[in-house]
């Protein structure tokens, strides 16, 4: 399924993933579902350590086109989740995140990706949400951001998190509305038959978990 908007912009964004070992499948290939069909309006780009193949936690490889040091200057970001903990001390992941965040319009998190984000500082009294079978472990560990335990995403300007795996997808779909309007959203939601839900606060998730 692929979009042809009429008003494509001349220059277009680019989103880079950032991919590490042991990252959740869905986090990266759902939201990507709804970022890569937009055509000429966004270039998707897979950012490891370094250049070449990284593998997921449930097995299969996803090929980083560019490393750290020869990735492009990036208009979005988005860092999913997995196999975060093994990764919350990687100082060389840690600062890339900083100095790209900093110049990035936007930076996203899907899940546990946020327990990534907040390991660098930048969610220190910022509003956020993560997984909410992991949520108050998380807040626990990075007291310093204002978790919200019902959301299934939180838009803190340019940062926006979401809950867990498959409120990527949402959370894509909202980013999409926000860049490029409503209608683009609308019809990459029914173009992949997907139920969007548009409500920040719609999250029966939140209380499964005894968190509200």
């Amino acid at each position: 399924m692929s979009e042809n908007p009429r008003d494509e912009q001349a220059t277009p964004k680019i989103l880079g993933v950032v991919l590490f070992d042991g990252f959740e499948l869905l986090d990266v290939f759902g939201p990507l579902e709804m970022f890569g069909n937009l055509g000429d309006r966004l270039d998707v780009l897979l950012v490891a350590q370094e250049p070449g193949p990284v593998s997921s936690g449930q097995g299969p490889q996803a090929v980083a086109a560019h490393g750290f040091d020869d990735c492009p200057p990036l208009d979005l970001i988005m860092v999913p989740s997995g196999q975060v903990r093994a990764h919350l001390e990687d100082e060389r992941l840690l600062q890339f995140l900083r100095q790209r965040a900093a110049d990035a319009e936007l930076t996203t998190t899907v899940c546990n990706g946020s327990h990534l984000l907040a390991a660098t500082g930048l969610l220190d009294g910022r509003r956020a949400t993560t997984n909410k079978m992991l949520f108050s472990q998380i807040a626990a560990d990075r007291p310093n951001a204002d978790w919200v335990p019902e959301a299934r995403w939180v838009d803190d300007g340019d940062i926006v998190t979401a809950s867990g795996v498959s409120a990527g997808m949402d959370m894509a779909l909202h980013v999409v509305a926000r860049l490029f309007g409503d209608e683009a959203a609308e019809r990459l939601a029914r173009g992949t038959e997907y139920e969007w839900h548009r409500d920040a606060a719609w999250d029966p998730f939140a209380a499964q978990a005894g968190l509200v």
